[in-house]
């Protein structure tokens, strides 16, 4: 007897134990499952012989309650239809099938977005560090026109930053990063028009450029190997998809209240 059989012959007995008027759809179920009567009446002797159920001591706590032959907190009606919404979840899964997870694409995809998270939060923390670092590289006197020039270099040419999956050839602060007005309270304040004092340089350093651009590489795997993922249907079957949810949702449930199918012992009631 394999492992699959011994769980369907202890589900069978559990049922059989506690329904006693089940016991004969049990038997009849047992072929489906290739048991047979005597691999029963072998696990009941044992399960006696062990002590490990006393038949007559397997009551429903309401017993008298027509539909609640399982679960107080469920109707026999209600469970079937868990376990049916738990099936149908399942074959939608069954039917999207995985990715293929050898391929040379989905393989970049996850060691991408590994990657990514890894190294996105040193970046970012960088930046922060190089940005306060930086100081105008124009005369004073031109400082009044470096919001104007800020927002026309943005809207000409921040717009081609689009064509990128992450890096930008013009990097500017978020709207309100910085209250100077002359800025747009920093949406057009740009790196590119200002220098580290220190080195001289202008913009942020080649180190934090050479990040943005593995970035920037990593990104580009990662999108592909969604948009194939997209491409070939897998995404209904991915974890954190809606339909994972659930069936996971349903599972959980299922194990918590120990709810039976009750497919395998006859008709809800």
């Amino acid at each position: 007897m394999n492992k699959e059989q011994q769980r369907h012959l202890t589900n069978l007995y559990t049922i059989a134990q506690k329904y006693p008027g089940k016991k004969t759809a049990v038997l009849v179920k047992l072929e489906d499952y290739g048991l047979t009567i005597d691999d029963f009446n072998s696990y009941d002797s044992l399960m006696v012989s062990q002590n490990v159920v006393e038949p007559s001591s397997i009551v429903d706590e309401y017993p008298d309650v027509p539909a609640f032959t399982q679960s107080d907190k469920y109707s026999d009606t209600k469970i079937l239809e868990i376990f049916e919404a738990r099936d149908s979840l399942q074959n939608v899964i069954d039917e999207v099938g995985s990715p293929p997870t050898d391929a040379e694409w989905f393989q970049a995809g996850v060691t991408a977005e590994e990657r990514i998270a890894e190294l996105r939060p040193f970046y970012e923390t960088r930046k922060a560090e190089e940005w306060e670092g930086l100081e105008s590289a124009v005369p004073s006197a031109a400082t009044p026109l470096m919001g104007p020039i800020g927002f026309l270099t943005e809207l000409i040419g921040g717009a081609a930053d689009w064509r990128y999956d992450f890096k930008e050839d013009l990097h500017e602060r978020g709207a309100f990063t910085s209250w100077n007005p002359l800025t747009g309270f920093g949406a057009w304040d740009i790196a590119e028009f200002k220098k580290n004092p220190r080195t001289g340089q202008t913009g942020f350093s080649p180190e934090l450029i050479a990040i943005e651009e593995e970035l920037e590489k990593l990104y580009g795997e990662a999108r592909i190997a969604t948009e194939k993922i997209d491409e070939g249907g897998y995404r209904e079957g991915l974890p954190g998809s809606e339909t994972r949810i659930e069936l996971d949702r349903l599972n959980q449930m299922i194990t918590e209240e120990q709810l039976l199918d009750p497919r395998m012992f006859g008709e809800a009631q």
